[in-house]
């Protein structure tokens, strides 16, 4: 047996944003697509190059549904207002992306195989990230579920 785990799962992950841990969710997915050119030429059957032309990178999450004004990515989808103009001008004329931290639990103290002391570390951030898409669902025999997907402007680096 290790004594040390270090890969990532569920129950190590800490998802916050503005530094308020996100409750309930099932699983969060970060996809980055990478765009690219062929490169290839006259008199050329096969590519030479492949230059990247553009990123995408898109997220997608699932909550367990609490309550529509309690479940989602806080501040990404401003329902709480008194009208639906209100909500459609706020889209329009003040939407304010947020950043999605990712950190990972990890033992700090460890005695006689008891972890005495943790501490969050660092795993990943969503940089300024913008809602798309949000659903959500209520069926017999499951348990309700909230899902929100959108984009995110920049690619996720790990430097140290």
């Amino acid at each position: 047996m290790p004594a040390k785990q270090v890969t990532m799962t569920a129950p190590r992950a800490v998802i916050s944003v503005n530094g308020n841990p996100i409750g309930l969710i099932r699983n969060l997915r970060a996809t980055e697509t990478i765009q690219r050119g062929s490169v290839m030429g006259c008199g050329r059957l096969t590519k030479k190059e492949m230059p990247a032309l553009s990123i995408t990178c898109t997220w997608s999450c699932d909550q367990y549904l609490i309550d529509l004004s309690k479940t989602g990515i806080p501040g990404l989808n401003p329902r709480n207002v008194n009208s639906r103009e209100i909500y459609k001008d706020t889209l329009i004329l003040a939407e304010i992306s947020v950043d999605i931290l990712v950190s990972k639990k990890e033992a700090v103290t460890t005695e006689d195989g008891i972890v005495t002391e943790s501490k969050e570390g660092d795993f990943c951030t969503l940089t300024d990230v913008y809602l798309n898409s949000s659903s959500w669902d209520v069926t017999e025999n499951q348990i309700s579920a909230h899902n929100q997907s959108g984009e995110y402007l920049e690619p996720v680096i790990l430097a140290k």
